[in-house]
């Protein structure tokens, strides 16, 4: 089982990008906390709050939820198609 979170890498380009750690020796907890929250500021002079991991910075962090390795979702689609399927 792992735990799956969507992120959104710093930029302007909004890229997602999936990152799961392995329910065996993280707790949902855990591996939220791996997520370090940051302050910045923007060119412009706003402030925002980012968070970093694993030397990349993210605007924003979702947690998906936890699934089995072989049902792991590669895209929103199978996210999707996953929650339909369990409900």
């Amino acid at each position: 089982m792992k735990h799956l979170f969507k992120a959104t890498k710093m930029g302007w380009g909004k890229e997602k990008e999936g990152i799961w750690f392995d329910s065996d020796y993280y707790s949902k907890e855990d591996a939220e906390a791996e997520f370090k929250p940051y302050q910045g500021i923007t060119k412009q002079g706003y402030p925002y709050t980012g968070y970093r991991y694993d030397g990349q910075e993210y605007h924003d962090v979702t947690y998906l939820g936890e699934f089995s390795d072989d049902e792991l979702p590669n895209n929103d689609g199978e996210l999707i198609e996953s929650i339909l399927k369990n409900k």
